[in-house]
């Protein structure tokens, strides 16, 4: 299973419940096995298999939790 790790800018996000929330809808999705969103730097990295989930997908679980998201480095 091959697996990819894409940072993404998020805007929105002021506390940790602010990235609780992003880890957890992101978290979520089928194929995701690690993210890590940081309020302070509002950059969120998720590692994944690109043959099960997507960049906008992985867009859409940050909208869902309310916040936007911007790839940096896919």
């Amino acid at each position: 299973m091959p697996q990819v790790t894409t940072r993404f800018r998020n805007t929105g996000m002021h506390c940790p419940s602010c990235s609780m929330l992003i880890q957890m809808e992101v978290g979520d999705l089928p194929g995701v096995s690690e993210v890590v969103s940081d309020h302070a730097t509002s950059e969120t990295s998720v590692t994944y298999d690109p043959n099960v989930v997507g960049i906008d997908d992985i867009v859409g679980a940050i909208v869902k939790a309310g916040y936007s998201a911007e790839p940096i480095d896919a």
